[in-house]
């Protein structure tokens, strides 16, 4: 690839996560090719927070071309299931694409997450999946929520889920949540368990 070609490309990623201000940007993508890019960059953030918070170490997440699940991943000779969905208010992007900005006025008011806000989308995210799930008599090993939402951050949040017991769907056996990356709270992007046994507990009871 030419200097020309990769400048090209680095600005049209730049259109892309500018989108709608910014909002929740990382996880934007325009096609099929871009969505694949943003899955594998966002699982391999998952894979190097899994490793900096468990000390677990994962193969390289394997992309499933007869989705669901989106990847597999081995840890210790075995093999699970793990399906991406991002966590996001998709009214108030679409507001940030047609000209609002998510850092001043009206819509930054309305983008402030409460803990009743927050675990009414939380719950929402994996009634969703699961249920799709269930339908086509499917289980996943974990459900990768990933979330960019300005104004929700991994310390409030893992504060709203201390005292909260967050129900397990039967088909989907853990749920994790992960943050892009924040200033000042690590070098990895912050990852919180939502419910489910850190992946050290879940190796032995996972199909070969």
């Amino acid at each position: 690839m030419s200097d020309d070609e990769t400048n090209d490309d680095l600005r049209r990623w730049v259109r892309i996560v500018n989108k709608g201000h910014g909002y929740a940007g990382v996880f934007n993508y325009e096609n099929s090719d871009d969505k694949q890019i943003v899955e594998i960059s966002t699982i391999e953030e998952w894979r190097k927070s899994v490793l900096a918070e468990f000390g677990i170490e994962m193969a390289t997440p394997r992309p499933n071309p007869q989705d669901p699940p989106d990847f597999f991943v081995s840890i210790a000779d075995r093999e699970l299931k793990v399906e991406l969905v991002q966590l996001v208010d998709q009214d108030l992007k679409q507001r940030a694409a047609k000209g609002e900005t998510p850092f001043a006025g009206q819509l930054f008011q309305d983008a402030q997450w409460s803990k009743d806000k927050f675990l009414e989308k939380l719950k929402e995210v994996i009634d969703n999946k699961g249920t799709k799930y269930s339908a086509r008599g499917l289980e996943v090993d974990v459900l990768l929520i990933h979330t960019a939402e300005p104004w929700l951050t991994s310390s409030e949040t893992r504060q709203w889920l201390t005292a909260e017991v967050i129900e397990a769907h039967p088909s989907i056996r853990s749920a994790f949540l992960l943050f892009e990356y924040e200033p000042g709270i690590a070098e990895h992007w912050p990852i919180i368990v939502v419910y489910g046994a850190p992946l050290q507990a879940m190796i032995g009871n996972v199909s070969r």
